[in-house]
């Protein structure tokens, strides 16, 4: 049959009616017994397509298989583009990756047997960051995308996991519940969190520096939850405090606000510096801020780290600015009907 069906202008209505019997009961066979898939029985025929093999099945009379059961059946046996594998990290990994979640990532089950994670970005530091997190289990997509409302680009990026990420997707209180049972998985998580929604602060106090962990976010119950995290490691975290009330706008963009925006900050020099040699952070922009935070000593002069400052942010402004030039070309060239240009 295989014979057959490799002959080169074959005519499936100049078959006598045996042979096309016997055709139709072999391509019945290993569809809907085998299960293979109509572009799986056209590589077994050989240089040839599944669009080849379906008329071949419409002339002969076979009944294609359901798409949603072929779909299924595809997800179970692994038979896709990209393979993915199965969350392997430790307890530490697990929690960092909640941190992270709570503070940016999206999280869905887009259909069983996956879990879909994304976000946007303008930082290629966040993008460094998703792909060492999440290509070891899975293919990232990076797509270019236009804002809108500001009239801005950014990148998405998002990547398809197995079920073994399910975790992501527990409620916050059952998390909060396993990540306090150890000091370890408690600064992982932490360190997720300001990853994703925080920052190291370094600033002049006076003729001195001043250093501040900060975390931000809409959820007050998330940074009532680090600020108890943290006491309980022996820190003294201040707030939260609201820093930008519902309803007002952003002063860039004048967007309303639809949440309550909240800071919790640890403010204490010695404390600062403590935390941070222990976090384990792992996003490229705040690493080298704490490289620069923990080579501060208590009472060392403001003009002894400015320039270093100074030269750290512009270098992530540059990077920062050239990732959004990337995004737009990228987004002009998908979308050659776009013609609107960013604001300075």
């Amino acid at each position: 049959m295989l014979a057959l069906l490799r002959t080169k202008g074959l005519s499936i209505r100049g078959l006598d009616e045996d042979k096309r019997q016997e055709l139709r009961a072999f391509l019945d066979h290993l569809h809907n017994t085998e299960g293979m898939s109509l572009n799986d029985i056209a590589k077994l025929i050989g240089n040839k397509t599944s669009g080849y093999t379906s008329w071949v099945c419409r002339q002969l009379g076979v009944k294609p298989r359901p798409f949603e059961e072929a779909r299924l059946k595809g997800i179970r046996e692994k038979r896709r583009k990209y393979e993915r594998r199965p969350f392997d990290g430790t307890d530490e990994d697990r929690a960092y990756l909640l941190g992270l979640r709570h503070g940016d990532l999206s999280v869905s089950k887009p259909w069983k047997g996956v879990v879909r994670v994304s976000t946007s970005t303008t930082h290629p530091a966040m993008v460094q960051l998703f792909r060492s997190l999440f290509e070891p289990y899975g293919h990232v997509y990076q797509h270019p995308r236009h804002k809108k409302d500001t009239a801005t680009f950014e990148w998405n990026i998002s990547a398809i996991v197995d079920d073994s990420f399910e975790f992501l997707l527990e409620g916050r209180e059952n998390s909060w519940d396993w990540v306090a049972r150890k000091d370890s998985t408690t600064l992982a998580y932490l360190a997720g969190v300001l990853d994703a929604e925080g920052s190291v602060g370094i600033y002049s106090n006076g003729r001195h520096i001043a250093l501040q962990a900060l975390f931000y976010n809409t959820n007050l119950e998330l940074l009532i939850f680090i600020k108890s995290s943290l006491a309980r490691l022996g820190y003294e975290p201040v707030g939260p405090y609201l820093d930008k009330e519902k309803g007002t706008s952003t002063a860039k963009y004048g967007i309303l606000r639809k949440k309550d925006y909240w800071k919790l900050a640890l403010a204490k020099f010695d404390q600062v510096k403590s935390l941070l040699m222990v976090l384990p952070i792992k996003h490229p922009e705040k690493i080298r801020r704490r490289e620069v935070a923990v080579g501060i000593n208590l009472g060392d002069c403001w003009n002894s780290v400015e320039p270093t400052l100074i030269a750290l942010r512009k270098a992530i402004r540059l990077e920062r600015d050239t990732s959004v030039q990337d995004a737009e070309k990228q987004y002009r060239l998908s979308h050659p009907g776009s013609t609107r240009t960013v604001p300075a």
